[in-house]
């Protein structure tokens, strides 16, 4: 099969092109999420921001959208653009840090280890995603709620600058003070305006913390949500709680129960203090909280396998009253025997909710917590099922919130994207989108479309 394309790409682009008639285009457009089989019309695997450019005037000259690949797990499946030319970043990884600045310029193509690991090494850190191998920019452009929110904010808030490489090719180096509306925009506004290229990220000093893991049954979940919920009223910052309804068995002998994430900025003497009320809610079945550095505490999680099929929903939500803590845990006993599904609790907290409301392009600081509803499983046979339980979950929480986590969301209806912004919010994104993209070509995304 000859590939035109490709071959006319490979003319004026200097990383790899993958066309449809390659052996590597099958692997080369998989997505994190199996329930998404989508086929763009060719790859390109840019080296640096002039071949993103080169790939862009090529996909504006033949009529054809752009869909970007970053760290490649958007469940949505955003990454692979049916039709499209995708610009896979996977190859802009490299990540510099300068440790008297504190400051990390990170590629567009980079995960989260490939962060950790220099910044830790200096004895810094940023706020970052919970799951190492997931991208940097997916997180960073709508929102990044990760172990660190208390202390120093969702990642968005750290970001200092950005390359980024516009629907007409331009590249700019955006800031506060160059194309400030723009910049505003990346910020919690996705990939509608542009690809970037490199991030330009805060660090703070981050030494040795206080963490790991407190499991308790499923029965005794009840207790300890009410407790972490009281907990979020006077939640310090140093401290971050995240509960997770699942699978506990490499834990305790147990199928299902309540995983709580601890992240603590202080001693484990402190860290007792700050835990006790989790703790004596009901007995825990496993804690091993205790000493442990930052990257430590980014490991807790294991990776998150590309080929599942995955259905995540859920929303921001200002309080968990009695009723839904109760139908959250007692809708685990209704997941299917071959499904591995999750509901993670987010708390809100700290620095991330002392940034003005349009300061940023992330709506939801008020909020309390983000409740999520994650369906994860393989078997196609039990799609409906699995699907069903997760909208069910989503439907319970509909009454208590006005928008949702666009990062975790599968489904994104316009309706479901204006409500994750709010209408004051949304109207500029899309004053923002007709001035960089008036033509819609980033479109492969939680889209905003120009004003």
């Amino acid at each position: 099969m000859v590939d035109t394309l490709a071959n006319e790409l490979l003319a004026v682009h200097r990383g790899p092109v993958i066309g449809p008639g390659d052996p590597r285009f099958d692997d080369a457009r998989r997505t994190f999420n199996a329930l998404i089989d989508t086929r763009p019309a060719v790859i390109a695997r840019p080296v640096d921001a002039i071949d993103v450019a080169a790939a862009i005037a090529f996909a504006t000259g033949r009529g054809l959208a752009v869909s970007v690949r970053g760290g490649g797990h958007s469940v949505a499946g955003h990454s692979v653009g049916e039709g499209s030319v995708m610009i896979d970043l996977r190859l802009q990884r490299d990540v510099h840090v300068d440790v008297s600045a504190r400051r990390a310029r990170v590629g567009g193509g980079a995960c989260w280890n490939d962060v950790d690991a220099p910044t830790q090494a200096a004895g810094l850190a940023m706020p970052g995603g919970t799951y190492g191998d997931t991208g940097v920019a997916g997180l960073a452009l709508t929102g990044g709620i990760g172990h660190l929110v208390g202390a120093y904010g969702l990642t968005l808030d750290n970001l200092v600058s950005a390359q980024v490489v516009t629907a007409g090719g331009e590249v700019v180096n955006v800031d506060a003070d160059t194309e400030p509306e723009l910049f505003w925009a990346l910020r919690g506004g996705g990939g509608n305006f542009g690809v970037v290229t490199e991030f330009e990220f805060g660090l703070h000093e981050v030494p040795m913390m206080t963490g790991g893991f407190v499991v308790h049954a499923l029965e005794d979940a009840p207790a300890a949500l009410r407790a972490f919920r009281e907990m979020r009223t006077d939640l310090p910052d140093a401290l971050t709680l995240m509960p997770q309804l699942g699978d506990i068995s490499d834990y305790a002998d147990a199928a299902k129960g309540l995983l709580t994430s601890i992240a603590y900025l202080g001693t484990p003497a402190q860290a007792d203090a700050a835990l006790a009320r989790l703790r004596e809610a009901a007995t825990p079945l496993f804690d091993n909280v205790g000493p442990a550095f930052y990257s430590q505490l980014q490991a807790l999680f294991p990776y998150m396998p590309f080929g599942l099929r995955n259905y995540w929903t859920g929303r921001f939500v200002e309080d968990m009253p009695e009723d839904l803590i109760d139908f959250l845990v007692d809708h685990m006993r209704h997941v299917h025997p071959d499904a591995n599904n999750v509901v993670l609790i987010e708390p809100i907290h700290g620095a991330a909710t002392r940034v003005g409301p349009m300061d940023t392009a992330f709506a939801y600081r008020h909020a309390r917590f983000n409740v999520s509803p994650m369906a994860i499983w393989s078997d196609p046979a039990i799609d409906e099922d699995t699907i069903g339980w997760a909208k069910a979950a989503r439907d319970r929480l509909q009454p208590l919130s006005k928008g949702g986590y666009l990062n975790y969301a599968t489904d994104d209806a316009a309706d479901t994207v204006e409500g994750a912004f709010g209408a004051e919010a949304f109207a500029r994104l899309r004053a923002v989108k007709r001035t960089w993209d008036p033509g819609n070509l980033f479109r492969f995304n939680h889209n905003i479309p120009p004003a």
